[in-house]
């Protein structure tokens, strides 16, 4: 398997109160550039949000998933 890309989407809240809604996505695609533009097709409800790669995941900590190369996985935060 190609790289899977750790991102992070940051999305204001409306009316401006509180720290901004965080999303958390794994993105299999091998090249940077091209996974941030997979992504924002992908979900286009997070156009306006503000996307930060923040490294690579370890396909070892990651096979549990079943991500293949081209796979968008939202991970939810509890």
């Amino acid at each position: 398997m190609g790289k899977i890309w750790k991102i992070i989407s940051s999305t204001a809240r409306m009316g401006g109160g509180g720290p901004p809604l965080k999303e958390y996505f794994l993105v299999a695609i091998s090249d940077q550039a091209n996974a941030l533009r997979t992504l924002r097709s992908k979900r286009p409800d997070i156009e306006l949000s503000q996307l930060t790669v923040v490294g690579e995941a370890n396909s070892d900590h990651v096979d549990w998933l079943g991500v293949k190369d081209g796979d968008v996985v939202c991970l939810q935060a509890v």
